[in-house]
């Protein structure tokens, strides 16, 4: 028995002594089979029988597992160990099919990878009972399905009859875009996924997709992090005390700030910073249709800015990512202008709402437009010129403010854009109070507030129709 320690306890599993029998290998087992139900990404429970193992295998035993999740070693005369290895018998899955994915073939009800509820009548989809009027089923001229309007372009079967399709708005660029799953629907399948929803906090008031004012609320359309929430107004509440918290802990007063003062900040959106799409129509709005002035809470979002030093750890970040960012995308202000800016003492970086900023940027600096060739160019906006120059009431923060806190409040703010909330005279705020507006509003706006850089280009180039341009794939 003294060998058998030996094996367990050595660090590179040393063999047993040579009077005593070899243990036989343990039999290839195939991995407990993944929930196949989709939207679901969890593993099931391994039994202790199913990951037994025997002394003086590979490695020892690892710190912290019980010895129940190996098997009992017998002691005899001659130290012989024996073990008995457990089958486990999962079904393969079936082939993927090899006929066409006709219009007939999509026809009922499906369950999304996402966890969204799709039901197909002819070429009308719905969504969560949610008729998408404008993404029907589009097919090819032999009859084949082509897409799902401009969002999900057909890519093929999947084992088990399931459905691949990739989130892109046209075929061109679908190769690397994200996979969506659609799984036939069953009693079962259903009844898993309305427990699911439940636990992802579509309960309550947010139970019935067609009472949200925005497509975008819809289980499995925006990505709904799995949290568990009682109620959607409870939560509501608690990121709104969160935000108003973290703000008044940091807040350094209200001012103020020029555009040309200001770059992302290193926690923006993922830190993948700004999308020169979204700036570009932002400045084409301004251009088109005039600068609107806020009033009262109306109007743009109030900047939430940190005030930093370039010599600081995440002021210096933030220089570093933006540049990083100016180098592989020619569509923002020029290099030199933020260059300049680099060499001061003092600059800020945006939590929330800094695509208005580079937007007014663009102004500052006439820089051309990337759908034509026109320049931005103020004429006699006296509102968009005081933006510019002057800048927008802003709340400024301490540059002391840790980058956790700086994700949380920028994520916040756009996840909570539905609350109405203004700047009290004496630089105060109560964003608790903040007036929740219901009403409808465009997709596009919505999503424009959850997605990362890349995403937010190709859904503005979707809003816009642009159908050639060098950043399409990017």
């Amino acid at each position: 028995m003294g060998a058998v320690a030996s094996g367990i306890c050595s660090p590179g599993g040393a063999p047993v002594a040579q009077n005593a029998a070899p243990a036989p290998k343990i039999a290839s087992k195939m991995q407990p089979q993944e929930c196949s139900i989709a939207g679901y990404d969890f593993q099931p429970q391994k039994s202790e029988d199913a990951v037994s193992t025997v002394a003086g295998s590979e490695g020892p035993m690892l710190r912290g597992e019980s010895p129940s999740a190996f098997s009992t070693i017998s002691e005899d005369s001659e130290s012989k160990e024996t073990v008995e290895a457990t089958e486990i018998e999962v079904p393969a899955p079936r082939p993927a099919p090899t006929e066409p994915i006709t219009l007939d073939t999509l026809q009922g009800d499906w369950v999304n990878s996402m966890g969204a509820k799709i039901s197909v009548q002819d070429t009308q989809v719905s969504l969560n009972g949610l008729v998408m009027k404008a993404h029907p089923i589009i097919l090819n001229d032999d009859g084949t399905v082509s897409s799902v309007g401009k969002i999900w372009q057909l890519n093929g079967w999947l084992e088990d009859e399931r459905v691949e399709f990739k989130e892109a708005p046209n075929k061109e660029v679908m190769q690397f875009a994200r996979s969506v799953i659609w799984t036939k629907a069953s009693s079962e399948r259903m009844e898993a996924w309305t427990e699911q929803m439940r636990g992802l906090g579509y309960a309550g008031s947010s139970s019935n997709p067609l009472k949200r004012g925005v497509e975008g609320c819809c289980p499995g359309t925006s990505d709904a992090h799995a949290k568990l929430v009682e109620d959607n107004e409870d939560k509501d509440k608690a990121e709104l005390k969160l935000l108003n918290d973290l703000i008044s802990k940091w807040r350094d007063g209200v001012a103020k700030v020029a555009p040309r003062k200001v770059i992302p900040d290193f926690s923006n959106r993922g830190h993948t910073g700004l999308s020169v799409e979204h700036v570009h129509y932002l400045a084409t709005s301004f251009k088109e249709k005039g600068f609107q002035k806020r009033q009262g809470n109306e109007g743009h979002d109030i900047p939430v800015l940190v005030r930093e030093m370039p010599s600081s750890e995440l002021g210096g970040k933030s220089i570093e990512n933006w540049r990083s960012k100016l180098e592989d995308e020619k569509g923002f202000a020029p290099k030199e202008h933020y260059e300049r800016l680099f060499r001061q003492k003092e600059l800020y970086t945006s939590l929330g709402n800094g695509h208005f900023n580079q937007a007014l940027n663009l102004f500052f600096t006439e820089s051309p437009s990337i759908y034509s060739d026109q320049k931005y160019t103020i004429n006699n906006d006296r509102d968009l010129k005081e933006a510019v120059y002057q800048g927008v009431g802003s709340i400024v923060l301490k540059g002391e403010i840790p980058l956790r806190d700086r994700e949380t409040i920028s994520k916040l703010l756009n996840s909570k854009r539905e609350f109405k909330w203004n700047v009290n005279s004496d630089g105060s705020l109560n964003i608790t109070d903040a007036f929740e507006d219901t009403s409808t509003c465009k997709q596009f706006e919505a999503m424009s507030k959850v997605l990362d850089a890349v995403e937010l280009n190709c859904l503005v180039r979707s809003e816009l129709g642009v159908k050639d341009s060098h950043r399409m794939g990017q």
